[in-house]
């Protein structure tokens, strides 16, 4: 409890300094310590808008107060990963953390703190099946498949009934989450058999119509899981499975690559057109639905324009709009042939705009990668993949582009990076990501020739035809 005792004195401080009657209807606090940080911040989040950007003391705490802020589902993020939290006017939640064993270490304490140790053992419990059984189960028979995903939620059913019971004055509205949460993951998992049986193209397991009997209690405009993004997947599996059957009917042959197909994806954004109202909800299926579509197809052009028509059609949303017609451009602009934009730029360490035109070698090929400082994991993995491609290509031009804006965090970065063969610059800006690279992935490469020309702009640093590429 040592860790505990100076954030409960604070919180006492707060309280103390207005009236109790403030405290208990319009005030709440969340604040807590991070083990083994791997940021200076802690970033919490509201319906995807920041609440507040709480930087860690030296001893790694952190605290804010919450005053006339909306009761309900919180996000808060330290570099790399994030967690939900309720927070509730009257709250007063403390968590700890180890980064080393994120959703495994965190707890909870204080007031608030029951119905969050509630949520995150649920979250666990959910993922842990996921990750070892889930994909195994999805071998069984249909019959077989329901009865063992039947007896999983039923004991998760149990346990919530009985945390309800033991903590009477819980919310409704946190009551409803969680059932939403329990059910919702529970037809998450049905919705993953279905794909995984269309993925297996030969497959003879044939699934019979009341397997499907639960979606007749879906509802896709659910405003309590809004921006709750295990609900929001749930519902891209559901839009890709009925796509995916509207084009079995039409009868597209069961070989073919039916999931990167115009057709299949013109059906998704009709059906989310269709069936969806939620603001959010409906642009990040759109915009999900244009990505998906966009990594695979990046070289039929007037394919790709009448996707892109739809989508403009059909998306309400300004930035989501701009967004994917500055990804069209760029897919077209980086076509095998065509050379840099000499508008193109990205920025050294003395904040120097450098036209990206510039950067070949007459020596040999050149390769851009891409990586974040916020991505410590895939930083250090592309890094290897790259110096072994920079040893066994001596001749090779390697430039790396940073995605971070943030100046001085790059550069604490590049540092790190212990990789003094490659040229690094960042981008300018996250606008430049779309329109100037295509950057759909951030595990992308673009090579070029001696003098600039596009070989491959949507090449992958884990290609197994990458050294062929590179030799050629």
């Amino acid at each position: 409890m040592k860790y505990i005792t100076p954030l409960l004195l604070i919180l006492v401080c707060f309280g103390c300094s207005k009236p109790k009657k403030e405290s208990n209807k319009n005030v709440a606090y969340f604040g807590g310590e991070i083990i083994n940080p791997s940021d200076e911040y802690v970033l919490l989040y509201h319906k995807d808008k920041l609440v507040d950007s709480l930087k860690l003391d030296e001893d790694n705490r952190f605290l804010v107060k919450l005053k006339d802020h909306e009761n309900g589902l919180y996000k808060f993020y330290h570099n790399p990963e994030h967690q939900y939290i309720n927070i509730e006017k009257g709250d007063s939640i403390l968590l700890r953390l180890n980064t080393l064993a994120f959703d495994e270490s965190l707890f909870y304490t204080g007031k608030g703190a029951e119905k969050n140790n509630f949520y995150t053992d649920l979250y666990l419990v959910q993922q842990q099946y996921r990750d070892n059984n889930l994909y195994k189960d999805c071998k069984l028979d249909p019959a077989s498949f329901e009865k063992r995903i039947d007896s999983v939620y039923k004991d998760r059913i149990q346990r919530t009934k009985e945390f309800f019971s033991q903590n009477p004055t819980i919310s409704a509205d946190f009551k409803d989450f969680i059932n939403n949460v329990v059910t919702y993951t529970k037809y998450r998992c049905k919705e993953t058999y279905e794909n995984t049986i269309n993925e297996r193209v030969n497959d003879s397991i044939i699934i019979p119509k009341d397997f499907f009997n639960y979606r007749k209690n879906v509802n896709l405009n659910d405003s309590t899981l809004n921006y709750y993004v295990p609900y929001i997947r749930y519902a891209m599996q559901y839009i890709n499975n009925e796509s995916y059957s509207e084009c079995i009917k039409k009868s597209l042959k069961e070989n073919s690559k039916i999931n990167t197909s115009l057709i299949y994806n013109k059906n998704k954004l009709k059906m989310i057109d269709s069936l969806v109202t939620l603001p959010n909800v409906r642009d990040k299926l759109l915009r999900y639905t244009a990505y998906s579509y966009f990594r695979n197809n990046h070289t039929d052009i007037d394919k790709n324009n009448d996707f892109f028509k739809m989508f403009q059609v059909i998306s309400h949303n300004s930035e989501s709009k701009k967004e994917i017609s500055n990804l069209h451009k760029g897919i077209k602009d980086l076509q095998k042939g065509s050379f840099f934009s000499d508008k193109i730029h990205v920025q050294d360490t003395k904040y120097n705009k450098i036209p990206v035109n510039t950067l070949n070698s007459k020596k040999g090929k050149t390769v851009f990668y891409f990586w974040t400082s916020r991505q410590t994991g895939h930083k250090k993995l592309v890094t290897r993949k790259i110096k072994v491609l920079a040893e066994d290509f001596p001749e090779l031009n390697i430039v790396g582009i940073s995605l971070d804006t943030d100046h001085k965090r790059w550069k604490r970065a590049l540092r790190e990076l212990e990789f003094p063969v490659s040229q690094q610059y960042r981008v300018v800006n996250e606008e430049s990501l779309s329109r100037d690279f295509a950057l759909i992935s951030i595990n992308k490469l673009i090579i070029t020739d001696q003098s600039g020309r596009i070989l491959d702009a949507f090449s992958n640093v884990y290609n197994t035809d990458l050294r062929d590429q590179l030799k050629k």
